[in-house]
């Protein structure tokens, strides 16, 4: 019995009545105009549904081949996606006999785990809290989001030996999409976030050393045959990399037993990189996405590129789309990240960001924003527990052997992150009307608004340190502090001459004796 991709309801998507509701690959492409959003089962699959519809437009399509042909791709509205799906309905057939989707039939029971564990081979409790004993199952859409995700976003661990290996290597390696934040620019409708990520793409004058073949997606080919070192051929092909070998075992329209072995691999010193779109690069390594801080103190890193920073390409892209005005005023960022420490899944995180677009055609604008954050990471500073510090100098007097477990403890750095958390989005939309132009004919940003988020910056320092010793019944060696932050902070301020012994500290502490 067949279960067609193209026809069967599995991909969730948001409505305009943000109500969840599953549609075939057709019926997306067919209302993807009143569709709000993808939102499956966990940020990862989300990602890699994503990732795998684009393959999907740029194989239909030929890929846009500049701003024009983007255009008429827009104007097409998803009728020739929805003629190649039909054309290669046989391609998406989850049971086919011969080639089910994203599968190699060569894969015997006897390599199958529970699904509940397939992450790491064990009991991981990242994507499931379910156990062996539980009779867990997934429907067949379900199945069919896990296949996706599995080849599109997928950690590291040691998997079964493919058919006919005894020895040797059977690690899958981790899957470009982890330890990396990876970027998607997200419109007001489906159509619109899918088309914003079909950026140009040229291969023959961006990869053209490494194709070897025509660039298909793998469904095409094959999702078979015994793991190796291979190029893709193509950005297409690059999409949809067999990083796994995979089968579904299906009983009664459920699949409790997956088999899962390693797949192919890039070869040595070939990197993602060149073919990666939606990734940042920082000495050609990606921007990685953190799971205790706010995004915005890393968003230079999406909106610049200067010297050995690499915005993401489809940023690069989407600035083109701008300066033909094929794009809104606002830019908004949809960024997943899913760290890992090697085998070991510590967590995803997604998190939203919008910015005008100016930022992301306007260097000398974007390079402003960077200053303003290098402000407030360098005054994060004051909340360390070197000698000369104000926990250190706090630590010192209450004979305290450990400054930096004494700062961790009061935490004044966290009531500093939360502060600028909130001023930010002021200074991102103030900063570009805060304009000068020069006599050289350039205009400069930040006259007015550097110096205010400097004082922003410093009053959050002095108002989280202060806080953070209330507690503190010693007022001599708060007093002792709070002389250290001042001068901390005139040092930024770059009044290095200025000796603060007798400060504001002291005055508001004339008296302060040991407790």
């Amino acid at each position: 019995m067949p279960f067609n991709l193209t026809e069967e309801a599995w991909i969730p998507v948001v409505g305009n009545d943000f109500k969840v509701r599953e549609v075939s690959l057709v019926e997306l492409f067919d209302n993807w105009e009143t569709l709000r959003e993808i939102q499956s089962d966990n940020p990862p699959t989300t990602l890699a549904l994503y990732r795998f519809l684009l393959a999907i437009l740029h194989r239909a399509y030929q890929v846009p081949r500049n701003e024009e042909h983007w255009e008429e791709i827009f104007e097409d509205n998803g009728e020739e996606a929805i003629t190649y799906l039909q054309d290669r309905a046989d391609r998406f057939d989850l049971l086919h006999p011969e080639h089910p989707f994203m599968q190699d039939m060569a894969l015997p029971i006897d390599k199958a785990v529970s699904v509940h564990a397939i992450h790491t081979m064990s009991t991981s409790k990242v994507f499931s809290h379910e156990h062996e004993w539980s009779g867990y199952s997934l429907s067949l859409p379900e199945a069919a989001r896990l296949l996706v995700r599995l080849q599109g976003v997928d950690i590291t661990s040691l998997r079964a030996y493919y058919v006919g290996q005894t020895k040797g290597n059977r690690s899958a390696v981790n899957t470009p999409t982890i330890n990396a934040a990876n970027v998607l620019v997200q419109g007001s409708t489906l159509k619109q976030t899918l088309l914003f990520n079909l950026m140009r793409y040229d291969p023959n004058s961006e990869i053209s050393g490494a194709i070897k073949g025509e660039d298909i997606p793998t469904w095409e080919t094959s999702y078979a045959g015994r793991p190796t070192k291979s190029i893709p051929q193509g950005y297409i092909s690059y999409l949809t990399f067999p990083w796994r070998r995979l089968k579904l075992f299906v009983e009664n329209n459920s699949v409790s037993q997956i088999a899962i072995t390693m797949g192919n691999s890039l070869p040595d010193k070939v990197t993602p990189q060149q073919w990666e779109c939606g990734i940042a690069y920082r000495d050609d390594r990606p921007v990685r996405m953190s799971l205790n801080r706010q995004l915005w103190r890393d968003v230079d890193s999406f909106l610049l590129s200067a010297e050995k920073n690499h915005r993401p390409r489809i940023i690069d892209w989407l600035a083109e789309l701008r300066s033909e005005e094929l794009v809104e005023d606002i830019v908004t960022l949809q960024i997943v990240g899913f760290s890992a420490d090697k085998a070991k899944p510590l967590g995803w995180s997604t998190q939203q960001f919008s910015a005008p677009k100016a930022y992301i055609v306007d260097t000398e604008l974007a390079t402003t924003l960077k200053l303003a954050i290098n402000t407030a990471e360098e005054h994060q500073q004051i909340f360390r527990s070197f000698r000369g510090s104000p926990y250190y100098a706090l630590a010192e007097i209450l004979k305290h052997g450990d400054a930096g477990s004494l700062a961790q403890a009061l935490d004044g750095e966290s009531r500093y992150w939360a502060t600028l958390d909130r001023e930010f989005p002021k200074l991102l939309y103030a900063l570009p009307q805060d304009t000068e132009t020069g006599a050289d004919g350039i205009t400069r940003y930040g006259h007015r608004q550097l110096p205010a988020w400097t004082q922003t910056v410093q009053n959050a320092a002095r108002d989280a340190f202060t806080e953070s010793i209330q507690s503190i019944r010693n007022y001599q060696a708060r007093a002792a502090a709070l002389r250290s932050l001042s001068y901390q902070l005139a040092k930024f301020r770059g009044e290095t001459g200025q000796k603060t012994g007798k400060d504001k500290a002291s005055e508001k502490f004339p008296q302060a004796k040991a407790s």
